[in-house]
């Protein structure tokens, strides 16, 4: 047999007991409920559940729009473009989040992956976003004459 013929058995052998290895260690540790299998479940879901979309990811068309901390301020109507985010291969949280709480009526208008939703929003009531690592458009239309204030919160809180 010569050198040519050995490499595609030895990777074979070395991806066999590779399979093996995982097998085991995936019987031994994720049996149950057990402490092992609870840690990286958590850790798997921590991953999952995104990022936390803030002031500093909108950009504002400017003068009539202002997003800043945790407050976005618009007189009359108003189109944020959320940045795209991810890092280096879209290694980064697969999602950016919040809650946005107005303090006027207002129209809140999305446009996520292709796709435009619109909603209307009283004072006191909140509206949930999430965005994609490829951004979007946050479209905010007071309904009352002057300046809307809205909060951006937390989504889990």
């Amino acid at each position: 047999m010569n050198d040519g013929n050995r490499k595609p058995l030895i990777v074979v052998i070395v991806c066999g007991v590779i399979a093996a290895l995982v097998l085991v260690f995936g019987v031994s540790c994720g049996g149950g409920n057990n402490n092992a299998a609870a840690s990286w479940q958590s850790g798997f879901s921590q991953a999952a559940k995104g990022g936390t979309l803030a002031a500093s990811d909108l950009v504002g068309p400017g003068g009539q729009c202002s997003a800043a901390a945790t407050q976005l301020l618009v007189a009359g109507s108003c189109v944020f473009e959320v940045k795209k985010f991810g890092g280096l291969f879209d290694l980064g949280s697969p999602t950016k989040r919040a809650r946005l709480a107005p303090q006027q009526a207002v129209t809140v208008t999305l446009l996520v992956e292709g796709t435009r939703t619109e909603q209307d929003v009283s004072a006191g009531d909140t509206v949930s976003l999430t965005f994609g690592t490829s951004g979007g458009q946050l479209g905010i239309t007071c309904r009352v004459v002057g300046t809307c204030a809205l909060k951006l919160l937390e989504a889990g809180g």
